[in-house]
């Protein structure tokens, strides 16, 4: 009875606590809308005496925010409504409706959609299809013919409403998932900053160590995204502008996953001289000032080239030269520790002087290309 209230309670709190569509969620809706109202009106032009139910259908079930996703549904349902139309058909020749044939249906369904290597949505089509064709066609005579037709033309007017008018994420949206693992690099350099700081633990360095996997998850995850962006880029007619902003956002993810893998660096190191673990407080400024060099990286990098001002860059620079010199600061803390930790100590310091190197690399490059924008737009403004 408890477990019952709980879960209906929990229905209710997340009814509650709906949210409002957002725009890309009714756009999509919209446009499979209208898809699957087309589809019933040119599956029947196809076939003026049949009743065309599985062409809205198969609209409804292919249109998919990512252009590459709505092509592999739509390849998927077509295969597994041929093949699924060719095993009803073969058993039918040889069993009639029973039990046993049935299963035999849904067993060579299941292996032909996966020797195929379809998908679960191609999987359970081939069977489902078959099912309906084995069962139905025997009153319906052409009833496996009909659900090719019907099947293939919505799944023509699916892929022409994807990419006649594709749902692509906002720019900033784009730029901001491959600005996100960067974001919690600094995180996780400023939490190990402050630990060390103080007399530190075992239990904090695994803690550091665990976030650091995490980040790498982070940047597996990032990485799919953009990924997936560059296809759906490939298909889509009005991403040409969109190709600079896909440059700027997989730089920042290279940026980021050579930053991640320094942060775990970082953590195996401490992890390693957990056992002399001592405060390190030069050790936590050079870590401090690293994660706000990386933050104001991050943060002038989302603004975009054309907003990138030269009183930016000159403030990041400052940043990073404060860093650099606590970096330097920091080898007198050498003098004054165990030499047992005098191996950590030079460990993070130098990992640490690799994290400003390669953002300061990254926004030279970064200030370069600014420049070159700058001077284009000038000489615009001398010629016109």
């Amino acid at each position: 009875m408890s477990k019952s209230h709980s879960t209906l309670k929990s229905f209710c709190s997340r009814v509650c606590h709906i949210k409002p569509l957002t725009r890309c969620q009714s756009f999509l809706s919209a446009k499979t809308a209208i898809g699957a109202g087309i589809a019933w009106a040119a599956a029947q032009a196809v076939e003026p005496h049949g009743r065309p139910y599985f062409a809205p259908i198969a609209v409804v079930s292919i249109v998919q925010p990512a252009i590459s996703d709505s092509l592999s549904r739509a390849l998927q349902r077509v295969i597994g409504v041929i093949l699924g139309v060719a095993i009803a058909l073969i058993v039918s020749l040889f069993l009639g409706a029973s039990a046993w044939s049935i299963g035999i249906i849904v067993f060579a369904g299941l292996l032909l959609g996966r020797t195929f290597r379809l998908g679960s949505q191609g999987v359970s089509q081939v069977c489902i299809t078959a099912l309906l064709v084995f069962l139905l066609g025997r009153v319906t005579p052409g009833y496996g013919s009909e659900r090719i037709v019907e099947t293939g033309v919505g799944a023509v007017v699916a892929i022409l409403v994807v990419l006649l008018s594709p749902s692509a994420p906002t720019l900033e949206v784009v730029l901001s998932e491959a600005l996100a693992p960067l974001r919690h690099c600094s995180e996780t350099l400023r939490s190990i900053g402050e630990g060390v700081g103080q007399v530190w633990t075992r239990d904090q360095a695994l803690a550091w160590r665990q976030g650091a996997r995490e980040l790498m998850q982070e940047i597996d995850a990032a990485r799919n995204s953009q990924e997936q962006h560059q296809l759906n880029a490939r298909w889509n007619l009005r991403a040409r502008d969109e190709q600079g902003v896909l440059s700027r956002s997989e730089e920042a993810l290279q940026v980021g996953e050579r930053i991640a893998a320094y942060a775990r660096l970082i953590a195996r190191a401490l992890m390693d001289g957990s056992v002399d673990a001592q405060a390190m407080p030069r050790v936590s400024a050079v870590l401090l000032g690293t994660a706000s060099a990386t933050d104001t990286f991050a943060a002038r990098f989302a603004l975009g080239e054309n907003a990138i001002q030269l009183r930016d860059l000159s403030e990041m620079v400052r940043c990073m030269d404060d860093a650099i010199e606590g970096v330097v600061s920091g080898l007198d803390e050498l003098s004054g520790v165990a030499p047992a930790s005098w191996l950590t100590i030079a460990t993070v310091l130098t990992i640490s002087h690799w994290i400003l190197a390669e953002l300061g690399e990254a926004s030279r490059r970064h200030g370069n290309s600014t420049g070159e924008l700058t001077g284009r737009n000038e000489s615009k403004g001398a010629t016109v």
